[in-house]
């Protein structure tokens, strides 16, 4: 037997070395086994704290999202209420019973709802059958109320916490205000919400033995606290720890933090301010809840502890343990690449990694969603084969710089790269990449991993919103042209006008042949300004610059001009048919209503191909469908519709054409503005036959207010009226002038301070047609002066509009009720003019071309 076989028989805790050697790797053991524990328990405690943090998190959150609920479906109803009595009102009477049945109705869809009323304007109990029968409510003294009652702009109003006049009870009010049809202030709907109720719906929440749920108003008044120990805080109570004070000092709207309440008692706390009302949320738990698992883990792990320390002399026991954890640490190394494995294979995007020499060695799953390789396919090639030749010089051109970079540098993680990547099929996909750089130890490249993403849709996505922005600039710039086209063409218009009628006087005395050919020349003119006064008003009903009034609007007068502008597109490929039987006006925007008619005749005429209009028609008909509403039907001999694309016409940026040539977003403009004004839009489709598409809309309401285009009285006012033409376009304002001069006496001005100051030495007039939109003082500006001046000189102004309007000269026009008209002018328009200013009536009867 060898020495060394001699050694090896011999147990090596016999020797005195050995046994030193092992007292200390004990000692070590068991300083490294307490330095653990210590660790882990202060890990486990950090844990407990975290879990406490989330859980109050997540408690204020749910609460927060069902009180909003709560409110939200309040505010809806209050809404509804109002809306009801709106309506009632505008009929004649609120009918009691009726009206008592649909609060009761309203309240009996909301649990929380303790009661449902209406009061009148003096505060007094109107409606509602949560009271007993007699009694008198008065709330005319609570500060909503007086609130509501003196600022018109206010919605619902969320009360301080109050005690229920009949009830006794704290509860929370939720008021809105009432409206006659004039806008006339009505009363209040007001909606209460018991204290106690909310409390009972807190308690369905877990927060420990020492947690708390509170509810405070926005000036941190105590609205509801819901706690199993400590004495009770008064309602209204605003005490708050030191640590809220500051978080909502410094405007956080949701916070969580550790402190003292004012019970006392530590706790973690998060609060939500509720953005609709303001109200915060706020949850405790306390720390002796919520540590108590981990103090019992604590001793629990000192225990173990002690006794490893002793378990710790059996070198067995160290070798198993030792062993397990070996064990241990394998299975969790092999489950954390498991892990990043499956991450890998289950991300949309291409994840790839590359070594020294730049080939794939790792491709995920995806590849074959972008390219059409599979993995393995893609790994046997060199990379240059899955790329663009631009994209291959664009990346070696960023990998050249790699001679420069320092070691465990990476250049390019924020750099994103775009490219092509060349599929197997041939196709080219937009894509972009980002990488790292894998470095070893000793600064040498052993390779790259990156990822790899499809933005081919996203391109072309861009592409669309591109092409719908450029048409929106086009619907800017026909407003423009409108309104700089409207200015010369009233004084050509007015100026052929007055010649033609002078003329014809000389003519009707003695007609002589030259004279003849003149007239028959001006009135050829005059024509001819007509049709270019009615382009440039179908130009403006298409263009964005109209408002969204909603008004009475004569649906096949606006099919009529529609198919003016599209006459061009639509005679190269079909014949258009005309069925407009009589159908009532509907109430809607007229440019939504010929946006939504272009668009469908714009569709019909492409999908019918050039070159043989007469074997292709479009059809555009009008009728009154059998539920009373109004039905307008354009059908094409198209190519139809494919069954697969049908379901997505309607989708914002869907569309079969190609980059550049439609948006996508045409239909589903169509869909949004029809279903805004409460009707349908549907299609009928075969392909190869091709598309009937329809619209129904409901008819405008009896009495609505027609538009000022569809007025057509011509009173004959009063004779030599004084008339001031005020128009900072000498040319315009001289032919207006001219245009009246034979009935009235006429000022003509084109200084708006000139007129003003004569109008302050006491000049007045009995009509004042007035530019809207001037340069040094525009008309907005007349008319304040004016009307600080004399109001009843203010009322006689008629406004005069080019047809394009800003913000400011919109929003005034909707506010003052003068007369106004647009550009350019004819006598008829004129004589109808004169009579509405000078009655002051509002612009609702004036002519507007």
């Amino acid at each position: 037997m060898s020495d060394g076989e001699q050694r090896s028989s011999v147990p090596a805790w016999s020797s005195p070395r050995a046994a030193r050697a092992l007292a200390v790797a004990v000692a070590i053991i068991d300083l490294l086994a307490v330095l653990l524990v210590g660790s882990s328990v202060e890990a486990s405690r950090q844990h407990h704290r975290e879990r406490a943090t989330a859980a109050t998190q997540n408690l204020a959150a749910a609460l927060e999202q069902y009180l909003a609920g709560v409110f939200e479906k309040v505010e809806l109803t209050l809404l509804t209420v109002a809306d009801e009595y709106a309506r009632e009102s505008a009929e004649g009477r609120v009918d009691g019973p009726v009206f008592d049945d649909f609060l009761a109705r309203q309240r009996g869809r909301i649990p929380q709802l303790h009661s449902l009323e209406t009061f009148d304007a003096d505060g007094k109990l109107a409606h509602g059958r949560d009271a007993p029968p007699g009694s008198v409510i008065d709330i005319s003294d609570r500060d909503y109320f007086r609130r509501l009652r003196a600022e018109p702009g206010l919605g619902v109003i969320v009360s301080r916490p109050l005690v229920g006049r009949l009830t006794a009870r704290p509860l929370l009010v939720l008021a809105r205000a009432l409206r006659r049809a004039d806008g006339s202030f009505a009363g209040v709907a007001v909606a209460s919400v018991l204290l106690e109720d909310l409390g009972s719906a807190f308690e369905g929440y877990d927060v420990g033995a020492r947690g708390v749920i509170v509810l405070r108003d926005p000036e941190l008044g105590l609205v509801v606290r819901r706690q199993t120990s400590g004495a009770p805080i008064a309602l209204g109570d605003r005490t708050v720890s030191p640590e809220l004070q500051a978080l909502l000092r410094d405007g956080h709207r949701s916070a969580t933090y550790s402190g003292v309440a004012v019970d006392g008692i530590e706790r973690t706390f998060t609060f939500r301010r509720m953005a609709r009302t303001g109200h915060l949320v706020i949850v405790g738990l306390a720390f002796d809840d919520y540590l108590a698992g981990w103090r019992r883990s604590t001793l629990l792990a000192t225990a173990v502890l002690a006794a490893f320390g002793l378990l710790t002399a059996a070198a067995a026991w160290l070798t198993l343990r030792a062993w397990r954890r070996h064990q241990a640490a394998v299975q969790d190394l092999a489950e954390q690449e498991t892990r990043f494995r499956l991450l890998a294979e289950s991300a949309t995007d291409v994840i790839w990694m590359v070594d020294a020499s730049r080939r794939l060695t790792y491709v995920s799953p995806a590849v074959q969603r972008l390219a059409g390789w599979t993995p393995e396919e893609a790994c046997r090639l060199r990379w240059p084969r899955l790329l663009s030749v631009p994209s291959i010089e664009r990346i070696r051109s960023a990998l050249a710089r790699l001679g420069a970079v320092a070691p465990h540098a990476q250049p390019f993680a924020d750099a994103l790269i775009e490219h092509e990547v060349v599929a197997k099929d041939g196709r080219r996909v937009q894509a972009e990449s980002r990488f790292s750089l894998l470095w070893s130890a000793d600064g040498q490249v052993l390779g790259a991993i990156g990822v790899t993403r499809d933005v081919t849709e996203r391109r072309e996505m861009q592409a669309r919103v591109h092409v719908a922005e450029r048409m929106a600039s086009l619907g800017t710039m026909a407003a423009g042209v409108a309104h700089e086209v409207n200015n010369p063409l009233t004084y050509v218009y007015g100026n052929v006008a007055f010649a033609l009628e002078r003329l014809g006087s000389l003519d009707a005395r003695g007609r002589q042949a030259p004279l003849g050919e003149a007239l028959q020349a001006l009135r050829e003119a005059l024509a001819g300004a007509d049709r270019v006064r009615h382009i440039v008003r179908d130009l403006k009903a298409f263009s964005r610059a109209e408002n969204d009034r909603l008004e009475p609007v004569d649906v096949v007068r606006v099919i009529e001009g529609c198919l003016k502008m599209t006459g061009t597109l639509t005679r190269e490929r079909a014949q258009v048919i005309l069925r407009l039987g009589p159908v009532p006006r509907v109430l809607a925007s007229e440019a939504r209503i010929g946006q939504v008619m272009l668009n469908l005749v714009v569709n019909a005429a492409h999908a019918i191909p050039e070159g043989d209009p007469g074997a292709n028609r479009i059809e555009v008909s009008t009728a009154l469908a059998a539920d009373g509403r109004v039905e307008v039907a354009v059908a094409d001999t198209g190519t139809g519709i494919a069954p697969d694309v049908l379901p997505r016409i309607f989708d914002p940026f869907f569309t079969t054409k190609g980059v550049g040539e439609g948006t996508g977003l045409g239909l589903s403009i169509c869909h949004g503005i029809v279903k805004a004004l409460g009707g349908e839009i549907d299609v009928e489709t075969a392909v190869g036959r091709g598309s009937r598409f329809r619209v129904l809309l409901p008819p405008a309401p009896a009495g609505a207010a027609i538009g000022r285009a569809e007025a057509s009285a011509e009173p004959a006012g009063p004779p030599r009226r004084r008339v001031l033409v005020l128009d900072d376009d000498p040319l315009v304002a001289r032919a207006i002038g001219r245009t009246l001069s034979r009935d009235c006496a006429v000022d003509v001005s084109t200084d708006p301070a000139q007129a003003l100051r004569r109008l302050h030495s006491g000049e007045r007039w009995d009509v004042i047609l007035c530019d809207l939109m001037m340069p040094e003082l525009a008309g907005m500006d007349v008319h304040a002066s004016v009307q600080e001046l004399d109001p009843g000189q203010a009322a006689r102004i008629v406004f005069m509009t080019g047809g394009a309007f800003t913000a400011r000269a919109r929003e005034f026009l909707e506010r003052v009720p003068n007369a106004r008209v647009e550009k350019p002018l004819d006598p008829a328009t004129l004589a109808q003019v004169l009579e509405a200013g000078s009655r002051g009536t509002p612009g609702d009867g004036t002519p507007e071309p």
